[in-house]
């Protein structure tokens, strides 16, 4: 006995066929050819990632360049002329530095949270003598000169939220949370040596702007260069294992 397929049957088979694959996605059927979505989660909420952030702060090269920044520091004074009534500059008072050092950094304690990292310092002395520098002083001439800074107390906490990206194929990579680093600078006294009283106030500005731009490059930059190489060397291949030393 032969069957015959009318084309109204071959349609409701179809409908069927169609019926039946809706009902497998609804239910949670999944395909393994489809990519998985990416995903973000904080470094401390990863099950090695107090250790990750352990072992990037013990690999810190605890040496800081203080290096002053390039520009003018000014106070010249002006009087108004009586019949033009505009300012007129009488006496040059600038101060630019051009010199740096190094110096040691203790390890420094850190909290890493869900919420993000909080690296905190408390620096005892700063001090650095043969330092070069120019001012004008009256005349709008520089005049090359040499000083000497020290620094007291320096305490300074970094703020960031170091985040973790984990592709389909389970690697992952580091990320930072869409915030400017947070770096919060205080320093408990401050002299300058071998600059006359004039330049005294202009030559602690330029030193206080160094200090904070040099901290800024070493958590900026080498903080998290060396969490960049912990992260690939524990996740970021899927042919890399776990290696937290």
């Amino acid at each position: 006995m032969k069957t015959f397929i009318t084309a109204t049957s071959a349609s409701r088979l179809l409908l069927v066929g169609l019926t039946a694959m809706a009902t497998g996605a609804s239910a949670g059927a999944t395909y393994p050819e489809v990519a998985q979505q990416l995903t973000n989660i904080p470094l401390a909420a990863y099950n090695q990632g107090q250790a990750m952030m352990q072992q990037a702060m013990s690999q810190l090269k605890l040496d800081a360049r203080f290096t002053f920044l390039n520009k003018d520091y000014e106070n010249d004074k002006y009087v108004r002329d009586p019949v033009t009534g505009q300012k007129v500059r009488v006496s040059c008072v600038r101060f630019k530095a051009d010199s740096g050092f190094h110096f040691k950094l203790d390890p420094p304690n850190f909290q890493l949270r869900q919420e993000g990292l909080v690296v905190t310092q408390n620096i005892a002395k700063i001090r650095a003598d043969g330092l070069t520098a120019r001012f004008q002083l009256g005349p709008c001439a520089w005049v090359g000169t040499g000083l000497g800074v020290q620094l007291t107390n320096v305490k300074y906490v970094y703020r960031q939220r170091p985040m973790l990206k984990f592709e389909a194929d389970s690697t992952c990579k580091l990320v930072w949370d869409n915030q400017p680093d947070n770096l919060n600078i205080s320093i408990g006294d401050l002299n300058i040596i071998g600059v006359q009283n004039d330049l005294d106030k202009l030559a602690k500005d330029a030193t206080r702007e160094a200090i904070n731009a040099s901290l800024n490059a070493y958590f900026g930059s080498i903080l998290r260069g060396e969490l960049q190489k912990v992260v690939v060397n524990t996740c970021g291949s899927s042919k890399v294992g776990v290696k937290i030393k």
